[in-house]
């Protein structure tokens, strides 16, 4: 239970640093969608005209947790209270050398199979989630600039 509610507090509240702490590049094909109004857990969120989304939040690493304990607290609060598959743990890498790690999941909602890939990447101070998302046409469509979203984080 408190590993699910320190999962929940950390991920509802943003990162409060000065300026962002990430440089996202929106990939081609998609175009990035500055209102976060109607959604403010996200720093950074790009869509394509077919509705494939990517989306970067960084939140404070409060409790000074590792790549290892953030990887497992979403992969937990995903498989256990989204009811998401996961499918397979990706090593990934973003352009400045920082290591994470991508979880992919799968759900099907009604007929059609949707796969949503989270790939998290912690320092010392900050969690950075980036996370993708669509049916698993558009995804399989798009892997090659869901890949590069990924390769040209910049994390400061």
């Amino acid at each position: 239970m408190r590993l699910s509610f320190l999962f929940a507090s950390a991920f509802c509240l943003l990162s409060v640093a000065c300026g962002s702490p990430f440089k996202a590049t929106t990939p081609p094909g998609f175009v990035e969608v500055e209102d976060h109004g109607y959604d403010d857990r996200y720093d950074y969120r790009a869509t394509t005209a077919d509705g494939l989304v990517l989306a970067v939040r960084a939140v404070d690493n409060e409790e000074g947790g590792t790549l290892e304990f953030w990887t497992r607290a979403i992969e937990n609060q995903l498989r256990q209270q989204g009811g998401y598959a996961l499918i397979e743990k990706v090593d990934v890498k973003t352009r400045g050398g920082v290591a994470g790690k991508q979880l992919r999941f799968g759900l099907d909602q009604e007929t059609t199979p949707h796969l949503y890939y989270v790939s998290v990447f912690v320092t010392d101070d900050t969690v950075f989630v980036h996370e993708a998302g669509g049916t698993k046409e558009l995804m399989t469509k798009n892997m090659a600039q869901v890949t590069a979203s990924i390769d040209n984080l910049e994390l400061k």
